[in-house]
């Protein structure tokens, strides 16, 4: 009786576990972290632009600096 409550309880315990696999494969990962990579470095160009105020000139004002570029 103690043996076949153990067993129980074991193949309690796998059918919890599951066969739930990962979600994503190794080359997926690898894709996703590439991407988020490559938007932060574009995203910190637009950072450093600002910060030395290279930025477009906005459209938002009448007069419009023409900078000679």
């Amino acid at each position: 009786m103690k043996s076949l409550l153990m067993i129980a309880v074991l193949a309690m315990g796998t059918l919890l576990a599951g066969c739930d696999t990962l979600i994503e494969s190794s080359q997926e990962r690898s894709r996703r972290i590439n991407l988020q990579n490559n938007l932060q470095m574009k995203m910190i160009v637009e950072d450093w632009d600002y910060l030395w105020l290279q930025e477009r000139n906005s459209r938002l004002t009448q007069w419009h600096p023409y900078l000679g570029y």
